[in-house]
């Protein structure tokens, strides 16, 4: 499911009316795939040196 911009207004009209502690306990509408995007950019930003991009090739094929 996507949403429009409109969607999105309608939906994040009423949350500036809640309470904190009511805002807190909210579930986020968001899909599985931005949830993994989100995972994979956090990943390469704490750790840059493991998600560079690796040469072409096996480490088998390096070695010989």
């Amino acid at each position: 499911m996507r949403f429009t911009p409109s969607d999105r207004a309608f939906l994040a009209a009423p949350l500036h009316r809640l309470p904190l502690d009511m805002l807190r306990r909210l579930r986020l509408l968001v899909r599985p795939d931005t949830v993994r995007r989100w995972h994979r950019d956090l990943a390469a930003r704490r750790h840059p040196q493991a998600s560079r991009p690796k040469p072409p090739g096996t480490a088998a094929d390096r070695v010989t």
